[in-house]
């Protein structure tokens, strides 16, 4: 089988990544794991172990879902999946959501970020 080893490496990478953006998500949110559970996110300092979760906004808004960005997706496209529409204003939902995910330009999601599905009032 061509290319076996550089898939499973691809892989674990991709694994590793998406462990990565899960303690991120944790840490952002105010999430503290349970006791005797050591944090599985590789390379992480001792600093970053041990500073403080921020505290979650009061009005912190809520979530439904995540999304991995494959290709061919689009912010109105994942709106109309989540939200059986595809308005501007549930794809800008989720764009405000994931500013910082995204970027400055809405239209230009890449393959493989982890979206935050947020919970519409």
């Amino acid at each position: 089988m061509p290319d076996k080893e550089a898939f499973d490496k691809e892989k674990d990478l991709q694994k590793n990544k998406a462990q990565l953006a899960y303690e991120l998500r944790k840490r952002q949110h105010g999430i503290e794991e349970k006791p005797g559970l050591a944090s599985k996110a590789a390379g992480a300092s001792e600093i970053e172990k041990s500073a403080p979760a921020p505290k979650p906004a009061v009005n912190a808004p809520k979530f439904i879902a995540e999304h991995k960005v494959v290709s061919g997706d689009t912010l109105s496209g994942i709106a109309l999946q989540y939200y059986k529409s595809a308005a501007k204003e549930k794809w800008m939902a989720i764009y405000e959501a994931n500013k910082e995910v995204i970027g400055d330009n809405p239209g230009m999601i890449k393959v493989g970020q982890v979206l935050q599905i947020p919970e519409l009032a």
